[in-house]
């Protein structure tokens, strides 16, 4: 069969090929037992079609990554390949267009549980459309075997996880000040790396453990949150300033609870780890090649609608919103489908994320977006980038590299 736009190979003329040159099959083994030390899950011998396409996931295109069966290839993240930087990229122009378009055409008094609604149908139908464009191969042996308890460990639990996430977030937000809120926001990438080292034995180098420290200094500064300036300021300026202005500041800035901010923020990107370490685990690792970005996406979509649907019936504002004028609908636009189905994208695409680069590295692609998206503001509105947001951009690219180009040394598994 003849591959198509989005790179669909048929598994059993793959088979053919390989049986038919058998020397040309142990050379492809031998070359992935010597790289197997760059990779924890050990690869069967016996699997010798899921190895070939392991190998032939470098040499996609960025076409083929996006929309074909490579979605159901055993990654190795331990690895920079082209599947990882052309989604983890992808992730972040997303990211990047998010909020602009958010702004342009969603009108803020519109029912959010709504939109996230809509969003997650959309979700759905697109993973359902790639799905299928993966081939009749490869949909009939993701479904086959595919069970509702397997479902319901592998997308369920993370689907409440992000769930409690989201809304210990906006608890979070609600009672600590913007500086706080930020710092404790960002350690989600350090909870990610924590628990997919506890649960998948995903450990981080050195070099990397510093670039993760490096990712989240930019962050913050980028954001405002911390200041090279502040590193130069005279100490008298510094006490005068707090001395006069102390009153002003604290009567500006929001109280911070530990137990109802600081808390609830913790919480949130501990819980954000590990449904990103469980997501990641669940398209890398389950049933031997783990689970199908597309399929495993659909999932995720299918239990937070539920979830949506029960705390709209659940609530008295939520069934008020149904039951009034305009529905969930109210406030919407025709335009306003263009900022849901680009977020739908993101949900996506961070599937594709967690299969090819992790969950850890989904941080990085975030970050990345968070610096286009202050780059983009400033060209829009002409306005000369800061000495910190510069900075914060080279120590993005540096982490990057440092993390990308510095993976764990692990002992080949005899």
């Amino acid at each position: 069969m003849a591959p198509t736009l989005f790179g669909h190979h048929s598994q059993v003329a793959a088979f053919a090929s390989v049986t038919k040159h058998h020397s040309s099959l142990k050379r492809v083994c031998n070359t992935i037992t010597s790289c197997s030390r760059y990779d924890n899950i050990r690869t069967p011998p016996a699997i010798y079609i899921t190895a070939s396409r392991s190998l032939h996931l470098h040499a996609q295109s960025p076409l083929s990554i996006i929309g074909g069966a490579t979605a159901t290839v055993v990654a190795n993240t331990d690895t920079v390949s082209t599947a990882a930087i052309t989604t983890m990229i992808l992730l972040a122009l997303q990211y990047c267009a998010q909020p602009p378009l958010t702004r342009k055409f969603l009108d803020s008094k519109a029912n959010k549980k709504g939109i996230t609604m809509i969003e997650e149908i959309v979700k759905m139908g697109l993973s359902a459309i790639l799905f299928l464009r993966c081939g009749k191969d490869v949909v009939s042996t993701e479904l086959h075997g595919w069970t509702l308890s397997s479902s319901l460990l592998l997308a369920g639990i993370p689907a409440v996880l992000y769930a409690v996430q989201g809304v210990l977030t906006y608890l979070g937000y609600q009672n600590t000040d913007s500086v706080t809120f930020n710092g404790l926001n960002q350690t989600k990438t350090l909870s990610a790396a924590l628990w997919c080292f506890l649960l998948m034995g995903k450990s981080q180098s050195v070099v990397q453990i510093v670039a993760l420290a490096i990712l989240l200094f930019s962050a913050l500064l980028f954001q405002g949150s911390i200041s090279f300036s502040d590193l130069f300021r005279k100490r008298s300026d510094e006490t005068r300033i707090i001395h006069t202005d102390a009153h002003d500041v604290e009567k500006a800035r929001p109280h911070t609870s530990f137990s109802k901010g600081i808390m609830p923020c913790l919480g949130a990107a501990f819980i954000s780890g590990l449904a990103g370490a469980l997501s990641q685990k669940g398209v890398q690792l389950a049933g031997g090649k783990g689970r199908n970005a597309y399929l495993y996406t659909m999932e995720l979509g299918v239990y937070s609608s539920i979830s949506l649907l029960i705390s709209l019936f659940a609530t008295k504002n939520g069934r008020e919103s149904l039951s009034g004028e305009g529905g969930i609908f109210k406030h919407w636009t025709p335009f306003s489908i263009i900022p849901i189905t680009v977020r739908a994208l993101g949900g996506i695409l961070t599937a594709l994320v967690h299969k090819y680069a992790g969950a850890t590295r989904k941080g990085f692609a975030l970050i990345m977006g968070l610096i286009m998206t202050g780059v983009m503001q400033s060209v829009i509105e002409r306005e000369r980038l800061s000495f910190d947001e510069i900075m914060a951009m080279v120590l993005v690219i540096l982490s990057s590299y440092l993390h990308l180009a510095y993976p764990p040394t692990a002992n080949i598994a005899l």
